[in-house]
């Protein structure tokens, strides 16, 4: 994957005579030359607050929540400047000092790649990063043509950029987004697909004194029980009320699963039909050891994981480990089973993972990638994001098409 420069970051402090406002006001500046950097976007990560810098440069967010946030700034031909702050330490002014976008740099070892668009990976793209549910059927992508394309060849990997936000028409929720995406891969051999970046919602009815009755309710549906609605209420120790059962999980490798596969690939072989040209291949499990062929096929049947969940039901306090001001400290090993009892799941989740099943609660489950304690605030965020890896029904319908920003409430 291409490795990008180091983003340098200069936040100058100036004077503050304001008084207890949840304010951020300052002024974008080119980091060489000082002179303003107008039309830039700035905004908070993940939220509706944001604005543009006007031809000196400055902007101004008032009316910001408790919480931890990341304020976005981005302008094209510079680099994405990223600034984390609680609310406990406004009101601020700053200087935003940008820096040019340099090109971006290979790897040491150099991958050949093929520089592809739209028409051949736009599809794939779209499922991954929009989604497959209800409400992600209902978006479209306005500027499809600014997301170029790289597909490595050897390591079976696609990549995909863009230089400008990605600008996604949500119908279903009633947003227009504004996604400045900073990386996206689909590693085929894995079969894994990451991305990351910094949305920014704009309500479809801003103008209006109240939002559509249709966008209320698919907001409040796509809320409760998503990821964000969880963490709340994980903060506010308030899971059971909210309808959360949580267990702890051991998730361990099928290895009777792994060897029966090994036997039958050792028994496998394959020859090449002299007319047709095509593989045939066969199974020659005579010469096997005495496991039947029926219990072969009972084991191939079987999950690639073992799961074991805990018999009690969790509370908060048995995995918030301390607090500091208003973040709160996450920490748990292994995983965390989270059944939504409040919410069933959408026919089209049963579709996608290609059971034949009746709908059941919701069921997700999650894991600290590094084992490091992560912190949470009370509106939902958790921080570093891409150390709290989801599973099951969230990494199916916690994509771009059912994201809320973080300052709703419904």
């Amino acid at each position: 994957m291409n490795k990008k420069p180091a983003i340098l970051l200069y936040f100058l402090f100036l004077p503050v005579f304001l008084f207890s406002q949840k304010t951020i006001k300052g002024f974008v500046v080119n980091g060489a030359t000082g002179d303003p950097v107008a039309g830039s976007s700035v905004f908070l990560n993940s939220t509706s607050i944001g604005t543009i810098s006007d031809k000196t440069g400055y902007f101004e967010l008032n009316n910001i929540g408790e919480g931890h946030y990341d304020l976005i700034v981005s302008s094209v031909g510079y680099e994405t400047t990223i600034y984390s702050f609680n609310t406990s330490q406004l009101p601020l002014s700053l200087k935003v000092q940008m820096s040019v976008k340099v090109k971006e740099l290979e790897n040491v070892t150099v991958e050949p790649y093929v520089k592809e668009g739209w028409d051949k990976w736009g599809l794939r793209f779209t499922d991954e990063f929009v989604g497959l549910t209800p409400n992600a059927q209902r978006c479209k992508i306005k500027n499809s043509e600014a997301i170029q394309f790289r597909y490595y060849k050897k390591s079976n990997r696609l990549v995909a950029y863009s230089d400008e936000p990605i600008i996604i028409e949500n119908k279903a929720l009633g947003y227009n987004i504004r996604y400045q995406l900073e990386d996206f891969e689909i590693d085929f051999s894995k079969g894994s697909c990451s991305f990351s970046g910094f949305p920014f919602f704009e309500d479809m009815d801003k103008d209006k004194k109240t939002v559509r009755h249709r966008y209320k309710e698919a907001r409040e549906k796509a809320y409760y029980g998503s990821m964000m609605h969880f963490v709340r209420c994980l903060y506010k120790d308030s899971l059971e009320q909210n309808g959360y059962e949580v267990r702890r999980m051991v998730r361990s490798p099928n290895l009777e699963k792994q060897r029966v596969k090994n036997v039958y690939a050792a028994a496998r072989t394959m020859t090449i039909n002299p007319t047709t040209k095509a593989r045939i291949f066969s199974l020659h499990l005579d010469s096997l050891q005495k496991d039947s062929t029926a219990y072969y096929d009972r084991i191939l049947s079987q999950k690639d994981y073992k799961e074991v969940y805990g018999s009690s039901i969790l509370t908060a306090d048995s995995v918030i480990i301390g607090m500091e001001g208003s973040i709160k400290q996450l920490f748990f090993t292994d995983y965390l089973y989270i059944t939504y009892k409040k919410g069933i799941e959408a026919k089209e989740y049963i579709a996608f993972s290609g059971e034949s099943r009746s709908q059941t609660f919701q069921r997700s489950y999650v894991w600290l990638v590094e084992q490091q304690p992560i912190a949470i605030d009370g509106i939902g965020n958790y921080y570093p994001p891409q150390q709290l890896i989801s599973m099951a029904y969230w990494a199916w319908s916690n994509k771009n098409g059912d994201l809320l920003p973080q300052d709703y409430q419904p």
